[in-house]
């Protein structure tokens, strides 16, 4: 069961890093917060697989 659930979450966070890539703006925006709160974003979100996955999700949907 956790297998799925990772593997689903694997997608899903694959598909936001490759629609970031795609889209300069959002990178560069993505790239900027993180040079301002990246160890507060580590602490918030890199153990949990949910939360990181839909953080980027966040910033891949972005309209800038």
């Amino acid at each position: 069961m956790e297998q799925s659930k990772n593997s689903q979450l694997a997608k899903k966070f694959i598909k936001a890093i490759r629609t970031i890539a795609e889209k300069e703006n959002n990178l560069n925006n993505f790239q900027l917060y993180l040079s301002i709160h990246f160890d507060k974003w580590m602490e918030k979100f890199a153990s949990n697989p949910e939360g990181l996955t839909a953080e980027l999700e966040s910033f891949a949907n972005m309209e800038i």
